[in-house]
């Protein structure tokens, strides 16, 4: 095999991290460090909301979940980082509205429309609020693609087999590697990602989570060592969600049914 036949597959890397919370901003932190982006997916119908609940049902008393204002958001946090859409206020568009198409395009396109409105960016993709299987359905998918302009969706389900680091199979259905928490397992696999060669195809590591993650379980430090480690390898292409759906989207379909 030729140098150049070998070389003309890459290594992607990308993050992407919900909610809109005040953790976001040493989140940011630590990204402009290193000089990387990411994907964070905000609720424009839930500025400023503090669910409390989310300490308890993780079981971290005192544990933050506090959304940015809209006030907040108008000054900046976001420049320069990939925002994309998780819904007006974060239902399950299955659980609370199934086949209610009214509902469901609202969702997402009033959040579509809110984000550029704020940050000047439109988005072209969301995450799941949820982000189970049972979250969605390809009546949910089809309403999104046909009345939005989301083209792209990730779930909160790792794939089947991160450690092949695959493409997605439709751009609706993104599952990603693994949670930003499941460090062992990380450190595993990008030690396997920076040292593969690919030779026949394109490969993907996605890492995605909440910024609160890393004060529930303390894993501050390694994150800082996850962006590190990614951006210091020099055949890794660290980019947006967006950008690699703008990269991939003629050769990635939206939706395989």
């Amino acid at each position: 095999m030729s140098p150049e036949k070998e070389n003309q597959y890459s290594k992607y890397f990308t993050l992407s991290f919900d909610d809109g919370i005040t953790q976001d901003l040493r989140m940011i932190g630590i990204l402009k460090k290193y000089g990387v982006s990411c994907t964070f997916n905000l609720n424009t119908g839930l500025f400023g909301a503090n669910w409390t609940w989310v300490a308890d049902a993780v079981g971290k008393p005192g544990l933050s979940h506090l959304r940015f204002t809209e006030e907040e958001i108008r000054t900046g946090i976001y420049d320069g980082f990939d925002v994309e859409v998780h819904t007006l206020c974060h239902p399950s568009l299955a659980g609370n509205y199934g086949d209610n198409k009214e509902q469901i395009i609202r969702e997402v396109a009033e959040d579509a429309k809110n984000i550029e409105a704020l940050t000047g960016i439109a988005p072209v993709g969301m995450a799941y609020p949820g982000g189970r299987e049972c979250d969605t359905s390809p009546f949910i998918i089809k309403t999104i693609v046909e009345n939005t302009p989301v083209r792209f969706a990730r779930l909160a389900v790792s794939q089947e087999h991160p450690e092949e680091f695959p493409l997605p199979d439709c751009f609706m259905k993104w599952y990603p590697s693994l949670h930003v928490n499941d460090v062992a397992k990380w450190r595993e696999l990008g030690a396997k990602f920076i040292g593969a060669k690919p030779k026949e195809r394109d490969l993907l590591f996605y890492v995605w989570g909440h910024s609160y993650d890393l004060d529930s379980a303390d894993t501050w430090n390694e994150f800082e060592e996850l962006v590190k480690m990614m951006a210091e390898a020099p055949d890794v292409k660290f980019v947006t969600n967006a950008e690699f759906y703008h990269i991939f989207k003629d050769r990635i379909p939206p939706v395989n049914f």
